[in-house]
């Protein structure tokens, strides 16, 4: 079942949850964008649209947060495909997991908590890996928040990261 928004996004994934472990509900949405929007990335596609929503005293539902950046166009996962693989929602915190890739697949795994001091989702982890499916070789690397510093959900860009190579 495909569920389109008014501008034409279609709804890829909803995780539900305590986002801010604070007791309330709030949702991580997944979106694409129409394929008619004009500012593709050189052919390859749109990224998709990541937001953190909940409802307000009057039960409007608002954008917490937004990234535009994390989880990549559906033709970016190369040979494997879609590189969008899930996320996972648990009391004030969420894990975005993404993978591709041909003979040399990769992954992502990127971990936010909410910190109520800022009033944010901040990155506390990203761990980033490459297995060469011929070879069985693999590596792996995790970054913890003390080493990267304070990154705001907002902010964040994985092409920011450093890159797993084999070589």
């Amino acid at each position: 079942m495909k569920i389109l928004s008014a501008d034409g996004s279609k709804l890829l994934d909803v995780q539900i949850g305590d986002l801010s472990d604070q007791g309330g509900v709030a949702a991580l949405v997944v979106l694409e964008r129409s394929a008619g929007d004009s500012d593709s990335n050189a052919g390859e596609g749109h990224p998709r649209t990541l937001l953190l929503l909940a409802r307000d005293a009057q039960g409007q539902l608002r954008t917490l947060a937004q990234n535009d950046k994390i989880v990549p166009c559906a033709r970016c996962g190369g040979v494997a495909g879609d590189p969008y693989s899930y996320s996972r929602v648990a009391p004030g915190r969420f894990t975005v997991v993404t993978e591709g890739g041909s003979r040399e697949r990769w992954w992502n795994e990127f971990h936010f908590e909410y910190a109520p001091n800022i009033n944010d989702w901040i990155l506390q982890k990203a761990v980033r890996g490459v297995r060469d499916t011929a070879t069985g070789r693999k590596k792996k690397i995790s970054l913890s928040a003390r080493t990267l510093g304070v990154i705001r959900f907002n902010d964040f860009d994985p092409a920011s990261l450093p890159q797993v190579k084999l070589k």
